[in-house]
Parts: structure tokens; C-alpha cells; sequence
């Protein structure tokens, strides 16, 4: 019986982070991702744009060999499962034919941005089985959302109930549980970082996982054909990075001053 995280996945309370932008609750078998942006290659496409066929076959691929090697029996898309309504275009007889191998995997949504160009009634239509989320989802005690305003309740009139814990940080999101090390997840930024290569004298770009002061854990894009945004330091509480075989932390500051010397 694992009573561990395997090699190269990163423990975080009880969340593990896995190198290939993905994240697991084992004590609740759930797999989480954020951004897979399924159909973008058919979208661009659609637009005249030369881009390979295969892209999202190999996302929801990558997706099949993370539920098997975690044992997972729910996936949680953190948002953008869709990229726009062009991308709906031919994507049901690849979801199920991809949905035949996980006949019991229980699938949830929390609706993005690009979700929406899809619109919600077109997505269910056309990926069956999919429970769809508006804005954020609180799931066996951890809230969830595609963006990170989304959790903040900024808008809490002064005389109502506040569930947030005494503990938690300014603008932490409520119904949070006391003292975890992390307090929500979202999506939505794409994150990736700079890696100094002192051989090289140049930088790596990679994707990263990183805490922010507000202890949400923002997720980095699954799809591959995403793009990504690099994460201002000054942002990070902690940072992890994904550098393919493992998820290592780096200091944000260490990273901060490595990146200063090849300015």
C-alpha cells in the first residue's frame, strides 16, 4: 500500500504535484488540471491556421496515464476544458471514445473563460457525462475555481457569517479549512518562470505551480498547445516547477536574484 508520493511528485498538505501540470487529493482519489484548451488545433484551424491534428488526442492521453498511475476516480478541470465553440467541431467521437476507458471516472467542470465562448449548453451536449460548475466548487473542503478573484468574497457584507478561519490570511477564500497549507486552487494564468542555465548563460522556460500570499496554489496549463505567462516573483509565496521527470520548489528569491545576472 503507497503510503507516499512516487518519485518526482511533490507532497503540499494533502495535495501531491505531479511533473506533466497536474495535481492529486489521494485521500479523495481526485485528479486536478487546469486549462487543457481540448479543440484549440481544430479552432485554429477552422481559422486557417496550419497546426498538427493530433493535439488533443495526446492531451486527453497524457490525462488517461495521470488517472492511471494515481488511481484517481475524478477529474477536476479547473476551467478552459474547451477552447471555443470551434473547437466542439469533431471533438464527440474522440471524448468517447477517450470516455470508454474511464467508464467510472466521475468528470467535473468549473466553467472558464474559453468555456464560456463555448457555451454550456454546446460543451454538455457534446462531452457527455460532464458535470458542469459555475465559477468555483467547494469539493470535500478545498474550493476551487478557474480564476483566483473567483475565490476571494470581496463582496461579504460587513453583518454576515464569516466561515473563513481565524488563521487564514487577508482576503484568504471562506469556507476554507483551518490551517491548510493551501486554501483554493485555480487555473487560468498559465504560469511559467525563467530558470537561470549557468552553462548557458540564458534562461529555461518552464511551467510552474506557486503559492501566492492569499495561500491559493495556482495551476500551471495542461494542454499542450497552450502557451504561457511568465509569474512575477513578487507573487510567490512558494514556487514549484515542473522540470519534466519531478516538481522541485525553488526559492522565489534565489530565482529572482539567478535571473538578474543574464538581464
Amino acid at each position: 500500500m503507497r503510503t507516499g508520493p512516487p518519485k518526482g511528485v511533490f507532497p503540499l498538505g494533502d495535495l501531491w504535484l505531479w511533473p506533466g501540470f497536474a495535481v492529486t487529493r489521494p485521500a479523495y482519489s481526485q485528479l486536478i488540471v487546469a486549462d487543457v484548451h481540448l479543440g484549440k488545433a481544430a479552432s485554429f484551424r477552422a481559422q486557417g491556421v496550419p497546426v498538427p491534428d493530433q493535439v488533443t488526442k495526446e492531451s486527453l492521453e497524457r490525462l488517461s496515464g495521470l488517472i492511471r498511475v494515481s488511481r484517481s476516480s475524478s477529474l477536476i478541470v479547473l476551467g478552459d476544458l474547451i477552447h471555443d465553440r470551434k473547437a466542439l467541431s469533431g471533438l464527440l467521437p474522440i471524448w468517447e471514445r477517450w470516455r470508454e476507458q474511464h467508464p467510472r471516472l466521475e468528470l467535473k467542470l468549473i466553467v472558464g473563460n474559453h468555456d464560456r465562448k463555448a457555451g454550456r449548453s454546446a460543451i454538455e451536449k457534446q462531452l457527455p457525462g460532464l458535470q458542469v460548475h459555475e465559477e468555483k466548487l467547494l469539493d470535500q473542503g478545498l474550493l476551487m475555481a478557474h480564476e483566483a478573484d473567483d475565490l476571494i468574497d470581496v463582496q461579504t457584507p460587513a453583518d454576515a457569517p464569516v466561515n473563513a478561519p481565524v488563521n487564514a490570511p487577508v482576503n484568504a477564500p471562506v469556507n476554507a479549512p483551518v490551517n491548510a497549507p493551501v486554501l483554493g486552487l485555480c487555473g487560468h494564468e498559465h504560469p511559467v518562470v525563467l530558470i537561470p542555465d549557468a552553462l548557458k548563460a540564458k534562461h529555461i522556460r518552464r511551467p510552474c505551480f506557486y503559492l501566492d500570499h492569499r495561500q491559493i496554489l495556482h495551476l500551471p496549463a495542461f494542454g499542450s498547445f497552450t502557451g504561457g505567462h511568465l509569474v512575477s516573483l513578487a507573487q510567490c509565496k512558494r514556487l514549484f516547477i515542473d522540470i519534466v521527470d519531478a516538481v522541485k520548489e525553488l526559492s522565489p528569491l534565489a530565482l529572482d536574484r539567478g535571473q538578474r545576472r543574464y538581464r
